[in-house]
């Protein structure tokens, strides 16, 4: 019996591989929530009326195997007896079950900052299918937003409650938007294009205090008064890893301990998605949840499966206006600017890091399709691509639909000005 805590993403595909690799292993799924899969990622596309609440939700296929416990609760897990005790939700009856390995996906939850105020009506986080419904309902009479923290969440948030009309404002500590994914010169592309669709932005700047009674009625920035009659928290994210606190080991922020098996510190226990910690650090995509709910799953069910290093693919998108990026930043860069022609219409910038050797070390892209230079990117990281190798890639070229020098191709060359190289492949 293996048991999983969690139908998230990674709970999901180590769910799928268990029964991929093992047809004969049986397989319990405790969930809290009382529907089975959704999509997080897509509430601010709900609220921006570009897809309706429904179209997140999406059935767990059911087999005689699989037993999907919705509405239940784990309350203990007893890792020296290898069971868990689990209780239906707002049930005093608790009931056991043994396993022979157990998969830990429970996720996390929102941080919410210690600011005065933030327990006013009208504060919400953006993580569930009730989240969603509740920005909803409020937006209907809002007028004005504002939105704590530039990532990726809070920007798309944004850019959403602006497209129903609201006036927005976006509050960021650090100095600029997307401040873990994007270097200082492709932020400020970003801000532009914010300010450009009637955002305003407050970077290096805290929310001191949410006003108003009982509801927001604003709030106080940098000691000045900023009217809103919504606030949205986006800081953020704490693993739910209670459970196991004490039980395996874990990191000085509670995140689990798991090694490139996605084993924790008792080898019959494995940990994935936004709870868990790999050799390679903490990334919470659902890109990277999959991958390791597969390996868990693959390794839970008798079979050997090794998770490699990420290279962290990432997109936030606004309307048509996308943000990527992938890898990590170093020394030396090359930038690229695909301009408007007339047969394109948007425009985008793509930078790629290299090292001195002209190993690809990441990218990042703004723009109208930045996503798909930034898979290029990324595909060739996996791969351990070479500068020269998006150089002198070749494109699918036709004028309506293509440059032939494309953009990437530019910024690579660019960057390869920087490096010294004896023989030229082309």
């Amino acid at each position: 019996m293996i048991v999983i805590i969690g139908l998230g993403t990674g709970g999901i595909y180590a769910a799928r591989w268990i029964s991929r690799f093992n047809r004969k292993e049986k397989i319990t799924i405790i969930e809290r929530r009382s529907y089975e899969t959704y999509s997080p990622c897509s509430i601010p596309l709900v609220v921006e009326g570009a897809i309706d609440l429904k179209e997140i939700i999406h059935p767990f296929p059911r087999t005689p195997r699989i037993d999907v416990l919705l509405e239940h609760e784990a309350v203990e897990i007893d890792t020296k007896g290898k069971r868990v005790l689990y209780r239906k939700i707002g049930s005093d009856e608790m009931k056991e079950i043994e396993y022979d390995k157990l998969i830990y996906a429970a996720g996390a939850r929102p941080s919410v900052p210690p600011i005065k105020g933030v327990e006013k009506k009208g504060v919400f986080t953006v993580r569930t299918v009730e989240d969603a419904k509740n920005i909803n309902e409020w937006a209907k009479k809002a007028k004005k937003a504002l939105i704590i923290g530039a990532g990726a969440i809070g920007m798309e948030m944004a850019y959403a409650l602006r497209k129903r009309g609201l006036d927005v404002t976006i509050v960021e500590m650090l100095e600029h938007p997307f401040p873990k994914a994007l270097d200082e010169d492709m932020a400020k592309i970003v801000k532009e294009r914010l300010e450009s669709m009637g955002i305003k932005c407050h970077c290096n700047s805290k929310v001191e205090e949410i006003l108003g009674k009982e509801k927001v009625k604003g709030a106080l920035v940098n000691g000045e008064e900023i009217d809103a009659d919504m606030v949205i928290l986006s800081v953020g994210v704490r693993p739910n890893t209670e459970l196991l606190k004490g039980k395996v080991d874990m990191d000085d922020r509670g995140y689990i301990i798991v090694n490139e098996r996605m084993q924790t510190s008792l080898p019959d226990i494995f940990a994935v998605g936004d709870c868990a910690r790999t050799p390679y650090g903490i990334l919470q995509l659902a890109t990277i949840a999959a991958r390791e709910g597969i390996v868990a799953g693959i390794n839970a069910a008798g079979g050997d499966a090794i998770y490699t290093k990420h290279t962290g693919a990432f997109v936030s998108t606004m309307g048509n206006f996308e943000v990527a990026c992938v890898g990590e930043r170093s020394e030396i860069s090359g930038r690229g600017h695909s301009t408007i022609t007339p047969y394109s219409k948007h425009e985008i910038f793509v930078k790629i890091f290299t090292d001195k050797e002209g190993k690809i070390k990441g990218a990042q892209a703004v723009g109208y399709m930045a996503s798909k230079k930034i898979d290029i990117i990324s595909a060739l990281m996996r791969g351990g691509g070479r500068i020269w190798d998006v150089a002198f890639m070749e494109h699918a070229y036709c004028p309506a639909s293509a440059h032939l020098y494309d953009v990437i191709n530019i910024a690579a060359n660019n960057a390869m000005r920087k490096i010294k190289i004896e023989k030229y492949t082309v």
